[in-house]
């Protein structure tokens, strides 16, 4: 069968209309990793959306709250491996190609990610206080999570089409 080159674009518009909205309807198959120092503004606000959301979940789910400090937002080094695991876990629990071992194997990467934060932790903020800055209070209503995100933001590029 011969098309005309304007069935075959009309063709070709309709599968990228289909794929797209498969897309949509799987939003964790465009995932990838997080470079932080290369995001605009409005991608690491969207990062930080979903970093937090996650590892407040991985925190209350394994009841990890003596091993994740309540302050990793604040350190470069916990933002990056909870980042990564939460990529990990992405590609091991939403992946509709995930192998059947991808669980078990994350899990193994949660106890190397607790590991290198435990070795990191020289200063103890694991035991509920902020090192080297100055203790943190109780801060159940978030705000200082939201006052360092939001330091983070103003230092970074304005998003596409926004103005500086």
């Amino acid at each position: 069968m011969y098309l005309s080159l304007e069935d075959e674009i009309l063709l070709l518009h309709e599968q990228v209309n289909y794929l797209l909205e498969r897309l949509a309807e799987q939003p964790q198959l465009i995932e990838q990793p997080v470079n932080w120092a290369a995001l605009d503004v409005g991608q690491a606000a969207e990062q930080w959306s979903l970093l937090v959301e996650w590892t407040d979940w991985l925190r209350d789910r394994y009841q990890l709250h003596e091993r994740i400090p309540a302050c990793w937002y604040s350190h470069g080094p916990l933002t990056e491996e909870l980042s990564a695991l939460r990529t990990a876990w992405i590609g091991a629990y939403l992946d509709p190609q995930a192998r059947l071992e991808q669980p078990a194997n994350w899990h193994q990467q949660l106890e190397g990610t607790l590991e290198r934060i435990r070795a990191w932790d020289r200063t103890g903020c694991a035991d509920g206080t902020h090192h080297p800055e100055q203790p943190l209070g109780d801060d159940t209503d978030h705000s200082h999570r939201e006052r360092t995100i939001h330091a983070d933001l103003t230092n970074r590029e304005p998003s596409e089409g926004e103005p500086q």
